[in-house]
């Protein structure tokens, strides 16, 4: 007997504890159903909507890129000497003409002054050649000479005066080739000599990085298909000055990063911008007028789909639409909405979080 009392006292507490869990969970769903019930929705007052129409967009795509040239002149040593100038600096803009160096040093000091002794004595022997001619000439009129020795006198004077506009030409050129001279304009760039230093004929001095052929190789992250080929490309000298140029070519390839490489020309480049130079700017892909919704009526889930809450009589939709470019705070609509639609610009992430039907209903 005390067997079965002891059985039916632990059935009779089992049932009491499962009594009371049921109790209890029933006691939960009914206090988070209540309060549910209890959740706000979206206050009415703060949403706020706007409609939808017809916008101008600008699609750009912005660039980075380094100035480039397509033509270097190496300046050569004319003449074996030593460097006793440098006149232009690196990096210096040069014009066609001006000074670059000056070569000079002992073994040219000593040719010149070779040079000039055999012409101070060839200008004494033309002065006694030419006397001589006179002296001839004199004595062939009154027949104390025979025209032979006339003409033989005139003949050692041309050769005098010839050897002597041979010798002040070879002075000439000497004198002129110390001195080395920009061959185009541009920017003198790469010394590779110092005062001081003896070079030889041909040997190269510096270069002259041509003004007239700079363009700038740009790197750019397009979307896939967009051709850039004869686009307009705005090039940004500072904080608020830009000018003009247009992509001539377009590397087929893209970069291990998936970028596009793409050179720019302009008319103004070379008056703004030198080689080595790094810039940035952006270019013109399109213009073009759509359909448009201000920025923040647009709303994402965790798969970046795009949404709007549309509102009508019956209250306020949720639409998915596929969406465009950005400009100036508008976002174009490719699909799901018409022109005219109003949609919810102030309070969508609100409507989109609360879990109720699909249609929300306008307060009377």
């Amino acid at each position: 007997m005390d067997h079965r009392a002891n059985i039916k006292n632990k059935m009779v507490g089992l049932f009491i504890i499962f009594a009371v869990i049921v109790t209890i969970t029933l006691g939960i769903r009914h206090i988070r159903k209540v309060s549910n019930r209890k959740r706000p929705l979206p206050s009415l007052r703060l949403l706020k909507t706007k409609r939808v129409k017809q916008q101008d967009f600008v699609e750009v795509c912005p660039w980075f890129g380094k100035v480039r040239t397509s033509h270097r002149e190496e300046i050569y040593a004319l003449q074996a000497g030593r460097i006793v100038s440098i006149d232009a600096r690196d990096g210096t803009h040069v014009k066609k003409g001006d000074p670059l160096f000056t070569i000079g040093g002992p073994l040219i000091d000593s040719r010149l002054k070779a040079l000039r002794n055999r012409l101070a004595i060839l200008k004494k022997r033309i002065v006694l050649a030419r006397h001589l001619v006179e002296i001839k000439q004199k004595a062939t009129s009154q027949r104390l000479a025979r025209y032979e020795e006339l003409a033989s006198a005139k003949d050692a004077l041309a050769s005098l005066k010839s050897e002597q506009e041979s010798l002040m030409y070879e002075m000439h050129c000497i004198e002129k080739t110390c001195h080395i001279h920009a061959t185009v304009n541009g920017v003198f760039t790469r010394r590779r000599v110092s005062v001081g230093q003896e070079v030889q004929r041909g040997d190269v001095l510096g270069e002259i990085v041509s003004l007239d052929h700079i363009y700038i190789a740009a790197t750019l992250f397009p979307r896939n298909g967009t051709r850039l080929e004869g686009k307009k490309a705005s090039i940004d000298i500072d904080s608020s000055r830009s000018i003009l140029g247009t992509v001539f070519s377009v590397l087929p390839e893209r970069t291990a990063e998936g970028a596009v490489v793409a050179w720019i020309r302009g008319p103004k480049l070379e008056a703004f911008l030198r080689p080595g130079q790094i810039v940035k700017g952006t270019v013109l892909l399109s213009r073009h007028r759509g359909l448009a919704v201000p920025a923040n009526a647009i709303i994402r889930d965790k798969r970046e789909q795009a949404y709007v809450f549309v509102k009508d009589p019956s209250g306020y939709h949720r639409r998915e639409i596929k969406t465009g470019i950005s400009y100036r705070g508008w976002v174009e609509v490719l699909s799901g909405i018409r022109e005219k639609d109003e949609v919810v610009t102030q309070g969508a992430y609100g409507l989109f979080y609360q879990r109720f039907n699909k249609i929300y209903k306008v307060a009377d």
